[in-house]
């Protein structure tokens, strides 16, 4: 009997991404919201870390140059006026590129949404928060108001995406965070979120008013009571 082997296709290293940080010039911290986007304009935003994990067929382990951009920063212009840079694209290599501050407040992370740090787990990075890519189902919010409440800060959002469908919660979703005397995160590194639920898991409904129609919130102001309390 002749058995004949063949190695399936595919190059060492096939599924492990490029890992690549953005840093602002000033303070060393990831920057995020910076987009890095190919020559053929396939585009990629850095997650809260600053870092994105690159992993495109055709694309690795090669030179690939990436358009730098983001409001209130900047990356240096080549000769062509390009801003950007070529980087070799090793299957679970690393690069470190800076982007210069222009804003006088630095970027340090987003509070709510999905993936807020999606590219930092794909790419094995330490991570401050509970849950780093999905909290409460939320993928995105609208506006935010918060008030300290019986030694917790209390946060209420208007219209709130979910993955399920389009129309999601438009009744006023809430979550608490632990005050950082009380055990919960510097506001420098980030805030652990822990959403009131519904039976799905999604942030419910916490201020639904008579009628039909949306409930959005004005204000929101903690009062003592006739004990003071």
């Amino acid at each position: 009997m002749l058995l004949m082997l063949a190695a399936l296709p595919g190059a060492a290293g096939e599924g492990k991404s490029f890992t690549i940080k953005v840093v602002d010039d000033q303070s060393g911290r990831g920057v995020p919201l910076v987009e890095l986007r190919t020559v053929h304009g396939v585009r990629y935003f850095t997650d809260s870390n600053g870092v994105v994990s690159f992993l495109e067929p055709g694309l690795m382990d090669r030179e690939v140059y990436f358009h730098v951009s983001s409001h209130g920063y900047e990356y240096p212009a080549d000769g062509f006026g390009f801003r950007g840079k070529a980087l070799r694209t090793t299957p679970g290599g690393n690069a470190r590129l800076t982007i210069r501050r222009i804003n006088l407040a630095q970027r340090l992370y987003r509070v709510t949404g999905g993936g807020i740090y999606r590219d930092s787990v794909l790419a094995g990075e330490k991570v401050p928060l509970e849950e780093p890519v999905l909290n409460g189902q939320v993928l995105g919010c609208d506006t935010v108001l918060n008030a300290v409440y019986r030694g917790k800060l209390y946060w209420f959002w208007g219209d709130t995406n979910r993955p399920g469908y389009p129309l999601g919660n438009f009744q006023a979703p809430g979550a608490t965070s632990a005050l950082p005397a009380r055990g919960g995160l510097d506001p420098e590194v980030g805030i652990d979120l822990h959403y009131f639920l519904d039976k799905s898991g999604f942030a419910k409904e916490t201020m639904r008013m008579p009628g039909r129609g949306p409930t959005w919130m004005t204000s929101l102001v903690p009062l003592p009571d006739a004990d003071g309390r």
